[in-house]
């Protein structure tokens, strides 16, 4: 039986669904979260993935292992149409000041690694990030887990004395550990655990993806029949196509003036999610 084709997309953003109809190709998720949902604590700054201010931490199916994999992205350079059947945190949904703050953002504080704030959510989230997916991690993964990003005013010093107070090699006096079931404050509204982000769309995927708008189409073909066809469909035609993994190869931002249009996906005929 073919997969159903769709033109929605559907996606959890901080224990809450969300659909998009015919979305923007050319739209990050970034822009979204920001412009859409007014979750400005993801910050933009170099649309290039070169400084982590606009990190997000994802869970999506994994049809490998028919489970779910879970790390920090750039949304900077995530194409909004990527995200179908994904789960997404910001840092707004870790905590805050009136929901209480999170363990990793109190440590920021206590270890004062936070002077202008500006990549203070990308560093928070990336932490997340790693300790979702490895929850004793060492103090050199810590570090190393880090080289991704940039602070312009507080110096690295703290940032990293904090997080590297969460490692298993750290001083237990200066903190030490969070346990897993910590981490994650959103509960799966079906089962009522917490969330593991395989609820969305089902942890095989249920449809493939089509859309389009401003002349440019995209594609998210969920088998390696549906790849080739549409490649076969095209290769006699005169029209561009992307084939879109992650989207790093997007062009960096020469002036301030043009980051808006370099973080975008470059314009083509069609896109091709081969994620």
């Amino acid at each position: 039986m073919a997969a159903a084709v769709s033109t929605t997309l559907t996606f959890m953003v901080n224990g809450t669904q969300h659909q998009v109809s015919n979305p923007d190709p050319l739209m990050t998720l970034n822009e979204w979260l920001r412009s859409q949902r007014g979750l400005t604590g993801t910050k933009v700054m170099c649309g290039e993935g070169g400084c982590g201010c606009c990190v997000v931490m994802v869970t999506h199916p994994d049809p490998a292992n028919r489970g779910t994999l879970s790390y920090a992205v750039n949304s900077c350079l995530c194409p909004l149409c990527s995200v179908d059947g994904w789960t997404i945190t910001t840092v707004e949904g870790l905590g805050g000041q009136k929901a209480g703050f999170h363990p990793i953002q109190r440590r920021l504080a206590d270890f004062n690694g936070s002077q202008c704030g500006y990549c203070s959510p990308g560093m928070v989230v990336n932490m997340y990030g790693l300790l979702s997916k490895n929850p004793q991690p060492s103090q050199q993964e810590v570090e190393n887990h880090f080289d991704g990003h940039i602070c312009r005013c507080t110096g690295y010093r703290p940032i990293l004395d904090a997080m590297k107070s969460f490692a298993a090699d750290a001083d237990p006096e200066k903190g030490g550990c969070v346990d897993i079931e910590h981490l994650s404050k959103h509960l799966c509204p079906t089962t009522g655990e917490v969330c593991n982000g395989a609820a969305v769309n089902g942890v095989n995927g249920t449809h493939s993806l089509r859309c389009s708008q401003n002349g440019v189409s995209w594609y998210s073909p969920n088998t390696l029949g549906q790849l080739y066809s549409l490649l076969e469909q095209h290769s006699t035609s005169q029209d561009r196509y992307k084939l879109v993994c992650g989207n790093t190869a997007a062009d960096g931002p020469a002036t301030v003036e043009t980051c808006h249009q370099a973080c975008q996906l470059d314009p083509t005929s069609f896109c091709l999610d081969v994620n």
